[in-house]
């Protein structure tokens, strides 16, 4: 079959796959959206499997197209490693880049990164998809996503990490909150007050899995899924939440905003970026991390070394 078979077809399926779009990946590609098509049903007929079925908004891979995906990826990625090591050029590369992380990291990261490289990778696109620590690990293992950046700790053994952050988790409200009259900030102040509670799934969340243990429960009210709303919400009412203290500096409301110590020693976490192994050696990749690197350390972004990386979700 290998011998009959036009090898372009399976980088077509690839970006079907990837964007789940025979438009979409007809972009990506640079052709037309009847070539994509096409190709697909050359494929088809190829592989003698109908490996997607039309949806409202794309397509929905068969269950043989989901298990011939991964090794495809993977050999093309290395196919691709072979061809382009030592000759990565961000000026004229047209890589496109499939990243996973809540928008609390984006907009410490992929913001101030894609800013900078309007200029230097002009070309460049980068692809934000739907962020989850339960499932991150799995959709870098299939070839979903290059790239993950969140609080993971139990990597597996092919997934290759880089600490960017720790971050500091402070309890925020807004100026002249009824809390901040009293005396003392108590825990029992602070569990019976109206919580706001960001979780990216609607699921508990670290501060919850730590006060689990002690016997302690928050009183949510509110929960969203987006840092960046966090801000503006608590600025309008009396509200409070515990937040990484980059939440509330960066913040257009910052000036509407107290940041004070939780009365509860909430443990620091690392924002680690994670990506398989298979990705080691690509050299747009290679770049990709070194200037997200830079990106964190030219913002301050440290780093501690003391501070082991957990796994619970924020």
């Amino acid at each position: 079959m290998l011998t009959s078979m036009d090898l372009n077809l399976l980088r077509i399926f690839d970006a079907v796959m990837t964007e789940r779009n025979v438009t979409r990946a007809a972009s990506a590609l640079h052709m037309t959206q009847p070539a994509v098509s096409n190709a697909i049903n050359r494929l088809r007929l190829t592989l003698k499997d109908p490996l997607f079925v039309k949806i409202q908004g794309g397509v929905l891979p068969t269950q043989r197209a989901e298990l011939l995906w991964p090794p495809i990826r993977d050999a093309l990625a290395r196919i691709a490693d072979t061809l382009e090591r030592n000759d990565f050029d961000p000026a004229r590369s047209e890589a496109v880049f499939r990243m996973a992380m809540s928008d609390y990291v984006a907009d410490q990261v992929i913001r101030p990164l894609f800013v900078e490289q309007q200029t230097v990778a002009p070309n460049v696109r980068i692809h934000l998809h739907p962020y989850s620590l339960d499932n991150a690990g799995v959709l870098l293992e299939k070839g979903e996503v290059d790239m993950a950046a969140g609080v993971y700790s139990n990597f597996g053994s092919s997934l290759r990490t880089l600490p960017l952050e720790t971050l500091t988790y402070v309890c925020a409200m807004r100026k002249g909150h009824p809390l901040l009259a009293q005396p003392r900030f108590t825990l029992d102040s602070f569990l019976r007050a109206r919580h706001l509670m960001v979780s990216l799934l609607g699921t508990p969340t670290l501060i919850d899995h730590e006060l689990a243990p002690h016997g302690y429960k928050r009183n949510v009210v509110l929960t969203i899924n987006q840092f960046a709303l966090a801000p503006r919400l608590l600025a309008e009412t009396d509200l409070i939440c515990v937040v990484p203290l980059n939440t509330v500096r960066n913040s257009p409301y910052s000036h509407l905003l107290e940041a004070v110590e939780a009365p509860f020693p909430f443990a620091p976490r690392t924002v680690n970026l994670i990506w398989h192994e298979r990705s080691d050696n690509i050299p747009a990749h290679r770049w990709l991390r070194e200037e997200i690197l830079k990106v964190c350390q030219a913002q301050g972004m440290v780093f501690d070394q003391a501070q082991p990386a957990e796994s619970h979700s924020y």
